[in-house]
């Protein structure tokens, strides 16, 4: 009966995520889908993380631990547990979760309905299981990302399974041909915008990202990021990788229109943000990724060549009906100087994503 149903695996990145591991692979193992595999990779953790997973679980023959000797981070982190994956789709898992028994179940189901589905997310709900965290991710043209749902009560009103522009890597299902197509992870981003960038190729390829509200995963939040970066890192990982993934995926007209807008809101950001912060070294940060952009700008184009030349399969006209027309970042700094509400701000663009979804629903 197992073999009838698609192997999957589950690929669970730690570094330090001791307190979280419990609760992630005791709800793990009790995932009523009949046949998947753990592989457990761990970034050279600290914490006894590796000694916890093999006395509390080592004598599942579904988990396996992969021992990374230094820390390589998201990205590269998760492309080491897909290469020894052998499932037919991976899920990339992060540590900071527990999951539904019937998450897995939904998402194979989705993606076994539609071959042209590349990649799927989960609903992704706070710790508390009323808040969301997300129900996909979009972008607006210049690279801004916005989590769609994030901090509204769940009262069901994204349980439609429809398109999105990004799936989370917090919960992510991706077809495993697909995923080697691609090319994984960018290992250079090491962190943050990684998911959006792997969708952004899967999508190039003619394929859909969607999201399975169904499939129910249960997430800390930003819980194991902080064990990763501080803020100032995560500001010069952030801004710099959403650089690089304009540079990579645009057509060169996209690129000279919405890459070089990019490049002079950022620039624009951080001087205005500078009276308002005492954090200086945030905004210093951008400037740091974009000197990182033009030092390794000959590699960055070498996978810029291959993207437009070897992967896409569709224009960029085809990419924008998931992406959002509004001006996320230029949204923001207005708002955020008007009325310095986050969640009104959040709920805002909420309303802004809802009428963009509705109207190309009637599109297509």
């Amino acid at each position: 009966m197992d073999s009838m149903r698609p192997l999957v695996s589950i690929i669970v990145l730690n570094y330090n995520g001791m307190k979280f591991l419990p609760g992630c692979l005791s709800t793990l193992l009790n995932t009523s889908y009949p046949n998947f595999e753990i592989i457990v990779v761990d970034n050279s953790s600290k914490d006894g993380s590796v000694d916890l997973i093999k006395r509390s679980f080592g004598s599942s023959p579904r988990l396996t631990v992969q021992q990374n000797e230094r820390n390589f981070g998201f990205a590269e982190g998760n492309n080491i547990g897909a290469r020894l994956a052998n499932g037919k789709y991976i899920v990339f898992l992060n540590v900071d979760t527990e999951t539904d028994s019937e998450w897995l179940t939904k998402l194979v189901e989705v993606m076994e309905s539609d071959e042209s589905i590349g990649a799927a997310q989960s609903k992704l709900l706070l710790f508390d299981h009323s808040t969301i965290d997300s129900t996909g991710d979009f972008i607006d043209s210049y690279g801004y990302g916005f989590q769609r749902g994030h901090g509204e009560e769940d009262r069901g009103q994204y349980n439609k399974t429809d398109e999105i522009f990004s799936a989370r890597g917090a919960a992510m299902i991706v077809r495993k041909r697909i995923l080697m197509k691609v090319g994984y992870f960018d290992p250079t981003f090491f962190m943050l915008c990684e998911d959006i960038d792997l969708s952004w190729r899967i999508r190039l390829t003619g394929h859909k990202v969607m999201f399975v509200p169904q499939s129910v995963v249960y997430h800390a939040g930003s819980g194991i990021r902080k064990a990763y970066q501080s803020s100032v890192q995560s500001y010069y990982y952030n801004n710099r990788n959403i650089l690089i993934t304009l540079i990579k995926n645009y057509d060169l007209k996209g690129l000279m229109i919405y890459g070089t807008v990019n490049v002079l809101l950022q620039l624009t950001r951080s001087f205005l943000s500078l009276p308002f912060t005492s954090n200086r070294s945030c905004n210093l940060s951008r400037l740091k990724g974009m000197i990182w952009i033009i030092i390794h700008f000959k590699t960055i184009w070498r996978n810029r060549l291959r993207v437009q030349y070897i992967l896409r399969k569709v224009s960029d006209k085809e990419i924008k009906r998931c992406v959002i027309k509004k001006n996320l970042a230029i949204l923001e700094i207005v708002w955020h100087l008007l009325y310095k509400n986050k969640v009104r701000y959040e709920r805002f663009i909420t309303s802004c994503l809802l009428i963009r979804c509705h109207r190309r629903s009637h599109k297509t």
